[in-house]
């Protein structure tokens, strides 16, 4: 009995070795399958580079992957992929770092870590830190968890924000402790609201204004900017500006604006192509409800010629119009 035991016992072990032995080479045989690519002493070269751990450099034509630590240089045409990043990636799509990244990605389009320590991210597009980011950010659109550091692009978004700035067009948070530098800056606490109006500059105005402690942003278009008994024309504007509570229902503000107008005609000295305008204006708001507003503004515009900057015109400024709330605190 003790005999047929130990054999049934060999037996076992002797298949498991023999599968395990089975997926062993299966797996080489798929890292062979990845890894179209050669190691020269710490480097790895090649099409497609597929490697556990390099400390080194490792360039390849379409694609370098580390699976566990890369410590140094990964470039390609395409993408990187590595688990524990400490240096640079530079790609020509996207870079991606599946653990806190210490280091540098550069792409031409897309950077995603899972978080970032010390390090810098540039890209085309957009760059994803799914964690705390302490560094830099440079793209079209930054997105961090945590930031403690800088975001610099065109959009830029982060849920905290203990420590740093962002600087871009639009800039948002979820927290009130930020320090924002943009044209746009939108936290929990901002009250956004629709803007229709008319005024004696451009006659036609629709806006949107975003409200934050004391300070507000309006951005908006307008049309028959040279008159409604001219061809059509029209204008892009971006206003910032000061406002004061004077009771629960009444608010003052004053802000400097700059306009750039479109007259659609052929451009000559009597019919400018295209002009800009600086404009100034003080403001009186009234709440009607929790929901609608009305307003009236007085001012003065200065309008120039492009090419030149001689003056086109200036006068006085009139608006009257209603508010509709979008988003309140």
């Amino acid at each position: 009995m003790k005999g047929l035991l130990t054999i049934l016992f060999l037996s076992l072990c002797s298949s498991v070795v023999a599968q395990d032995s089975i997926d062993v080479s299966v797996q080489r045989q798929k890292r062979i399958m990845y890894n179209v690519a050669f190691n020269l002493g710490h480097s790895n070269l090649g099409l497609f580079g597929d490697v556990d751990t390099i400390r080194g450099l490792q360039v390849n034509a379409f694609s370098s992957v580390s699976r566990k630590e890369m410590r140094g240089v990964q470039l390609s045409a395409i993408y990187n992929i590595s688990k524990r990043m400490r240096g640079v990636q530079i790609s020509g799509l996207g870079n991606v770092a599946t653990e806190p990244l210490r280091g540098v990605q550069l792409s031409g389009v897309t950077n995603v870590a899972m978080g970032v320590k010390r390090g810098i991210q540039i890209s085309g597009v957009a760059n994803i830190c799914s964690s705390y980011m302490r560094g830099i950010q440079m793209s079209g659109y930054n997105y961090a968890d945590s930031l403690n550091g800088w975001q610099i692009g065109l959009v830029n978004s982060c849920i905290s924000h203990p420590r740093g700035w962002q600087v871009g067009i639009i800039n948002y948070s979820r927290d009130t402790k930020v320090h924002k530098l943009g044209l746009v800056n939108i936290n929990p606490l901002t009250r956004v609201d629709l803007m229709t109006f008319l005024g004696s500059s451009s006659k036609l105005n629709m806006a949107v204004r975003f409200r934050n402690r004391s300070t507000y942003n309006i951005i908006g278009v307008g049309t028959h900017y040279m008159g409604f008994d001219e061809e059509f024309s029209g204008a892009l504007f971006y206003r910032i500006g000061q406002y004061f509570t004077l009771a629960p229902k009444w608010s003052i503000s004053g802000d400097l604006g700059y306009y750039h107008i479109e007259t659609f005609q052929k451009n000559s000295k009597e019919s400018p192509e295209r002009l800009f305008s600086l404009q100034a204006r003080v403001n009186v708001d009234y709440q009607l409800t929790r929901i609608i507003g009305a307003f009236a503004s007085v001012g003065y515009g200065n309008t120039r010629y492009y090419n030149h900057a001689r003056l086109y015109r200036d006068r006085m400024l009139a608006e009257l119009g209603l508010t509709f709330r979008l988003i309140r605190k």
